[in-house]
């Protein structure tokens, strides 16, 4: 009998010197979510909800709250191509394991366009410019170089663009309906960010099989953009929308810290009208959330520690 307890006390810590070598993943940390219950699109934090601050992203009439139950906040983009977007506190994937996930749910209007990459979902690096935290003004005649970068080429000073990525959806292109991603060209900036693809401003990656999904009118969805970091050198891109998923693998990515959410519509895609307290002037969010969820190597030393812990309680015997 002694030699069968000793027996199950080593398996025990057997057991328990497995789980402290593993590396363990710790609790998620939640940036913030925000389902618009304080019916203001500024961060406020009432209520028990930890909401993050909203501001247009290239017109001053992209967004608008709707009042529920439940509440909502609109990009109106009926007739124009607009955007919204929030700036958090920057997160930044230096360990392997680690993973930045925006999840966001919305619902669709009545009048739904085609269109081939034209509802967007961006995570960039901030780069510590403070011209993000605010209504954004841009557009083709007036790009916004200070908030965005504008390169030489692109008939700017030079100054860099925001490092990140762009998850394009296909509104409802037919069979070959797919997710795609791409990298912003920090030296090909347009002082649109990702109002436009074009000029060189991003480089598309290999696109998502065609999964031939359709948005539905007055439909509510839920999809996410997630990064993790999977080695030193590569990042891991994963877009999903209900049950369509596609990932990819980036080895050069030029930052792996992020600080900006943000959504693009192109015009004529969700919505026949660009007028505030229309009902079909494009999607409304009802819940945005971002997640952190870190992950941690154990500390150098820990098997020691383990060891000297597990003779002061007697569990391991010293051969006589």
């Amino acid at each position: 009998m002694k030699i069968k307890r000793f027996n199950c006390m080593l398996s025990l810590c057997a057991g328990v010197a497995m789980a402290m070598f593993a590396a363990p993943t710790f609790g998620q940390v939640i940036v913030f979510d925000d389902s618009f219950a304080d019916g203001d699109r500024a961060e406020t934090n009432t209520g028990g909800e930890n909401d993050t601050s909203w501001w247009t992203s290239s017109s001053s009439s992209g967004d608008e709250l709707v009042l529920g139950p439940p509440n909502m906040l609109g990009l109106v983009t009926g007739s124009s191509g607009r955007g919204i977007h929030t700036v958090f506190a920057t997160q930044t994937l230096d360990d392997i394991g680690d993973t930045l996930t925006a999840t966001y749910t919305f619902t669709t209007p009545a009048t739904i366009g085609t269109g081939s990459s034209s509802f967007r979902v961006g995570l960039f690096d901030t780069l510590g410019r403070p011209e993000l935290d605010a209504d954004v003004s841009a557009s083709s005649g007036t790009p916004n170089e200070v908030a965005y970068g504008r390169s030489v080429a692109n008939g700017g000073s030079g100054t860099l663009g925001l490092p990140g990525y762009l998850l394009d959806y296909d509104v409802n292109s037919g069979a070959d309906a797919d997710l795609n991603f791409r990298a912003h060209n920090v030296n090909s900036a347009t002082g649109r960010l990702y109002a436009t693809t074009s000029s060189g401003s991003f480089s598309s990656f290999t696109s998502g099989p065609s999964e031939g999904y359709a948005f539905l009118a007055n439909t509510s969805y839920t999809g996410s953009f997630e990064i993790e970091r999977i080695s030193t050198t590569e990042l891991e891109l994963t877009g999903t929308l209900d049950g369509v998923s596609y990932s990819i693998t980036d080895d050069t990515f030029t930052s792996d810290s992020f600080g900006f959410l943000g959504f693009h519509v192109n015009s004529n895609q969700f919505g026949s009208s660009s007028s505030a307290g229309d009902p079909d002037n494009g999607i409304d969010f009802t819940n945005i959330n971002v997640v952190f969820t870190p992950t941690a190597v154990p500390e150098p030393g820990t098997a020691t520690l383990l060891l000297t812990g597990l003779v002061s309680m007697g569990l391991v015997r010293r051969r006589k």
